[in-house]
């Protein structure tokens, strides 16, 4: 990761990922190391931690870009997609609206020679919808489904794009650094081919199960029609009930893929293990950043949307005056090339507004598993220059000083009852002073040693 700040052992926004830090192993896959115990397990916050005031007060986590380094609620969450959004636009989408820009190309050329094709269709068809052939109706969708295809598929590009632009930027934006477009595209480009790769991975076995399905209800159907169709229409359910559950049980890949430069296998088997327990949290933070995204885009394109509306040709009031055609005259070539250039255009757009918020979303959900599983937030805190203060407690800000307990008053020592001093320890005899004589020192006279010699 770049930018200022960070400490040593760990990366700062940049092309690597981050290294193993200072304090703690490693907590599993990755190179976001997890710190110690999860929450709530023994070992962490044991006492005298940064935040805890003197009455015990929980510690308050920092906080240095959109979201707080501890666990996040659900609208937590949410805020920080929408904080990232906000700070980091022109990081985010520009980008994306280049790239957009190259995808519209090959769209605008097809929307230019199926228009005509299209409307010759349009204006050949019967005013009866019963009484059109197969050919006529052939005959319009085929140009409708060239186009939707091309569509979806510009749509698929997008996503691996947006995937990976979209954590990165979300890395930046934890740590509160800035990040230009050109280290965004640049951070993003080498984690593309690895996105596409489980995104391939992923859809190509829905695409899969669906086709077995297909399958089994043909082989089904050949021996009883009716069983055939019950049996299809079951398996279509449980297809769809297991797809839903696999792609928001691996909405972590994504992530995984950018941030811990994991390879597609890995990355797959890693968000399957980091999202266990989360299902519903994570269907749910993807769910309303969903409607929330396409009800803003919504009222952003609803103008262009009118203009486009007014400029159809179709008479909606009247069947009849035209000459056995339900469209009549009135649809022009240039018309229906306008018509789908604007449409497509619109379309783009609206998908470069919402694109990068399901994998923000799904970037913050990431976070908030690690910070749960892993204690991702004590190396997020290291790598934005945030002092730890202990081993295992919050960290602390550089800025703001320890919250020191209140004061006590000494303790006045309670009135004792006077105790006799006790006797002084014995002192040795002093030694006598030796004899003039040179004699041994015992004590007595002269003329009595002299005797006893």
């Amino acid at each position: 990761m770049s930018g200022d700040g960070g400490s040593p052992g760990q990366q700062q926004h940049g092309g690597q990922p981050y290294g193993p830090g200072a304090q703690g192993p490693t907590g599993g896959p990755g190179h976001w190391p997890g710190y110690g115990p999860a929450y709530g397990q023994p070992g962490w916050n044991t006492g005298g931690g940064w935040g805890q005031g003197p009455w015990g007060l929980p510690p308050v986590a920092p906080q240095p870009g959109v979201l707080p380094l501890r666990p996040l609620g659900f609208g937590e969450m949410f805020s920080a997609v929408v904080d990232t959004v906000r700070r980091y636009a022109a990081a985010l989408y520009l980008p994306l609206a280049v790239f957009a820009a190259i995808l519209a190309v090959p769209l605008l050329v097809a929307c230019a020679m199926l228009a005509g094709p299209l409307a010759d269709a349009l204006e050949a068809f019967p005013t009866d919808p019963a009484d059109a052939t197969s050919e006529q109706l052939w005959d319009v969708v085929r140009p409708v489904l060239v186009l939707g295809g091309l569509y979806l598929l510009a749509l698929v590009v997008q996503y691996v794009v947006a995937g990976p632009l979209a954590t990165v930027v979300l890395r930046a934006a934890t740590l509160g650094r800035k990040l230009t477009p050109g280290q965004a595209w640049r951070e993003t480009r080498p984690r593309l081919r690895t996105t596409a790769a489980v995104t391939a991975l992923l859809f190509g076995g829905v695409l899969l199960g669906y086709l077995l399905v297909v399958a089994a209800g043909l082989l089904i159907g050949l021996v009883d029609g009716d069983l055939g169709a019950l049996a299809l229409l079951l398996l279509f359910g449980a297809l769809m009930v297991g797809a839903l559950y696999a792609i928001v049980r691996l909405t972590l890949q994504v992530p995984v893929v950018v941030l811990e430069e994991s390879g597609p296998k890995t990355a797959i088997r890693r968000a399957w293990q980091l999202n266990k327990g989360n299902w519903w949290r994570s269907l749910g933070l993807v769910t309303v950043t969903s409607i929330a995204g396409a009800f803003a885009a919504g009222l952003v394109s609803l103008p262009l949307r009118i203009v486009v509306t007014l400029a159809l040709p179709f008479d909606t009031t009247t069947t009849t005056d035209y000459a056995g055609s339900a469209l009549g005259g009135q649809v022009t070539h240039g018309t229906m090339t306008l018509v789908l250039m604007l449409s497509t255009g619109i379309a783009l757009l609206t998908a470069v507004a919402t694109g990068p918020l399901v994998p923000l979303a799904n970037g913050v959900l990431y976070i908030d598993r690690r910070i749960r599983r892993e204690r991702l937030d004590i190396a997020l805190a290291e790598a934005a220059g945030i002092h730890l203060a202990e081993s295992y407690g919050y960290p602390q800000q550089a800025p703001v000083p320890a919250q020191a307990a209140p004061a006590q008053p000494a303790p006045t020592a309670p009135s004792v009852p006077s105790q006799p001093a006790p006797p002084a320890p014995a002192q040795p005899a002093p030694t006598a002073e030796r004899p003039a004589d040179g004699g041994p020192a015992d004590g007595r006279p002269a003329d009595e040693r002299s005797e006893d010699s």
